[in-house]
């Protein structure tokens, strides 16, 4: 399994993430942004999957990340 840490636009798009993760039986959890990373609405999604696409692709969702050794590596931007 990979970690991933998915950003939002709004704190509304945070809490339906963490609804289809938990719905589809993803190991998730809500957190403040790290600080190297930016984010508009301050409120993060650590999740553990084997591919970093969960089926929420919405407008609210903003960049998801690898966690690397070396920190993160962008693996998804909404335009």
């Amino acid at each position: 399994m990979t970690r991933y840490i998915a950003t939002f636009y709004s704190q509304y798009g945070a809490v339906q993430f963490l609804k289809h993760a938990r719905t589809h039986h993803i190991d998730c959890r809500l957190a403040p942004v790290p600080r190297v990373l930016s984010s508009s609405c301050g409120t993060c999604a650590h999740y553990s999957s084997d591919d970093w696409d969960t089926g929420f692709i919405t407008k609210d969702l903003e960049t998801i990340y690898e966690t690397t050794k070396n920190g993160y590596e962008t693996v998804f931007t909404n335009e």
